[in-house]
């Protein structure tokens, strides 16, 4: 009785070459691994996390093509959105419109996640 499928020897040519055996079927184990993942990062409060990638996406959407080629969001940190801007107009301007761009983003990712931004030259 064979233990080990046998093997093409186009499968035992790249099992010598990458050092490792490739499984034949890995289906069996996605599904493993993905409700494994799941519980793990539930366990951990990771599941509902908020992700900041989501702000910086909408960024460009929210504010003018030309704010967008000049200002970016950088960090989001204790509720307060960093934004990096490169000029100092861009950053007057920004400045005055703080009140309603803060307002957007607490309309569309709720005041639980945002309560401030600042702007920075650099």
């Amino acid at each position: 009785m064979r233990y080990r499928p046998r093997r093409s020897p186009k499968d035992r040519v790249l099992a010598e070459w990458r050092g490792y055996w490739e499984p034949q079927d890995v289906s069996q184990y996605e599904k493993r691994i993905e409700s494994v993942v799941d519980k793990a990062m539930k366990g951990l409060g990771l599941k509902d996390r908020f992700h900041e990638e989501q702000i910086f996406d909408a960024w460009n959407g929210m504010v003018d093509s030309f704010i967008a080629a000049n200002a970016r969001p950088v960090v989001l940190e204790r509720k307060v959105l960093s934004i990096q801007v490169l000029h100092s107009t861009v950053h007057y301007e920004l400045e005055r419109m703080k009140g309603q761009l803060l307002r957007r983003m607490q309309e569309r990712f709720g005041t639980e996640h945002i309560r401030e931004i600042r702007f920075r030259l650099g």
